[in-house]
């Protein structure tokens, strides 16, 4: 008999045809290798759509689902978590590189810490041409992660593995949020009593694109003015520390280059 998967790898691909080879393998040389591989391709127009039926073809633990529609990075994580049968979802985006040792490392510390429900990396950034361009650190305990979640988002998304019962729990991502909804994620989870915790080592590698543009513009920043006030009631946050969450629509306002001097002040 087929041996059940321990590990559901979820992936949305859209246009992803630079650097998806790249990214599929390193899933595929993980040092843990009890996974399936579930991965939509939300109506590609370039190279990806071939790309994935040739390594579909190639190894049985891929299995990819064609949108009829563009549905969007949220409805796509969903649509996966409910097809997945491993006891653990990972996180994987079609640009960036997961290092070997990941799966080996989440998996052990889920073991051996069985009240964490949702465990992120340390990670590297990366240039276009995978040139290391930085380090990518983030709060290690639950109590360093709940203490900066109504700031900051305190975990890399596509690094985190989470428990496949949890996240049904809590009905998965809110479509309601087509970006930032890794954050609201963090604060569904927190505020229905799960915990969260990130391993001090770098296992991940983040591709970086010139995207400052698009994090500052007004719609982005609105919607995470939504997705904090949000996550805020979720948590049961005081009211009277709401201000903050004001901090996310200035930064729409600031002139770009202030912009970017600011990103740099994230702890993370």
């Amino acid at each position: 008999m087929k041996e059940k998967p321990r590990v559901s790898v979820i992936m949305s691909v859209y246009n992803a045809q630079l650097y998806l080879v790249e990214a599929i393998e390193s899933i595929l040389n993980q040092s843990f290798s009890n996974f399936e591989f579930l991965i939509v391709d939300d109506c590609s127009v370039d190279n990806s759509a071939n790309i994935l039926k040739v390594f579909a073809a190639k190894d049985t633990r891929i299995k990819v689902f064609t949108n009829k529609d563009n549905l969007g990075l949220t409805k796509n994580l969903n649509k996966l978590i409910h097809l997945a049968k491993g006891e653990f979802l990972a996180r994987m985006d079609a640009d960036d590189i997961s290092l070997t040792e990941r799966f080996t490392e989440q998996i052990l510390f889920f073991d051996t810490h069985p009240t964490i429900d949702i465990v992120g990396t340390f990670s590297q950034d990366i240039s276009e041409i995978g040139k290391i361009i930085g380090e990518r650190t983030v709060p290690v305990s639950h109590k360093e992660i709940i203490k900066l979640l109504p700031k900051l988002n305190p975990l890399s998304h596509p690094t985190v593995m989470m428990r496949t019962s949890a996240i049904r729990e809590i009905d998965g991502y809110d479509e309601r949020f087509k970006t930032s909804q890794d954050y609201h994620l963090w604060f569904k989870a927190v505020g229905n009593g799960c915990k969260i915790a990130n391993i001090p080592k770098t296992l991940f590698q983040y591709r970086m694109n010139d995207n400052y543009a698009s994090r500052k513009n007004f719609q982005f920043r609105w919607n995470m003015f939504k997705v904090i006030l949000d996550g805020y009631k979720l948590i049961g946050h005081p009211w009277y520390k709401y201000h903050f969450s004001l901090l996310t629509l200035a930064l729409a306002f600031i002139p770009t280059f202030l912009f970017e001097q600011v990103k740099k002040l994230d702890p993370r």
